[in-house]
């Protein structure tokens, strides 16, 4: 039932150790109605360079993509720093007052501090703070099948191919809680 979704599209920018590293987010969500304080749950995989990152430094830079940068997707969500260390070279970055990556032109973005995780076995979802908040509120936010639909069809297949692969890989890692899989009732994916 996901599939059904159009959700926002969200970069996740950390640095540790003199390096940096970005990726497309898998899961963001706010987790507090509490108007004056920013709390969101990031869903991370922990295979990723960039996670390392947030492991180690426990912050982050949390971007909501505007319109305009889908151009980031294959980028940020196909290559990984690990084999091409050059992958964030051409980016315009700018630095936060505590040295992270900090992505302009976006909806807006926020420096988190890590505050707790649950370990779900192949994503990590980290409940995080916000530090620093840098609104830009004047750009509207780029979803997932309008990001999609601007693509070249060989990058949108490229894409939808390392997600399959990506889970295919994640299957080893899934933590079972006895939970049997869900049923379904009609046709399509529950992804």
């Amino acid at each position: 039932m996901f599939h059904l979704t159009n959700h926002e599209v969200f970069v996740i920018s950390s640095r540790a150790e003199g390096r940096d590293g970005a990726q497309i987010a898998t899961w963001v969500i706010p987790v507090t109605l509490v108007p004056d304080r920013m709390r969101v749950a990031v869903a991370m995989s922990p295979r990723n360079h960039t996670f390392s990152l947030v492991q180690r430094s426990g912050r982050m830079v949390l971007h909501l993509l505007a319109e305009g940068q889908e151009d980031l997707l294959p980028r940020l969500g196909l290559l990984s720093a690990r084999d091409r260390p050059d992958k964030l070279s051409g980016i315009p970055w700018e630095r936060t007052a505590s040295g992270l990556p900090r992505l302009p032109g976006t909806c807006g973005s926020a420096e988190l501090v890590v505050v707790d995780r649950l370990d779900s076995g192949d994503r990590v979802i980290l409940l995080c703070d916000a530090l620093e908040i840098h609104p830009e509120p004047d750009r509207p936010p780029l979803r997932h099948k309008d990001a999609l639909s601007r693509l070249p069809p060989e990058v949108v297949q490229a894409l939808a191919d390392k997600r399959l692969r990506d889970g295919d890989r994640d299957r080893a890692l899934f933590r079972d809680y006895g939970t049997p899989p869900p049923q379904s009732t009609g046709p399509g994916d529950l992804r």
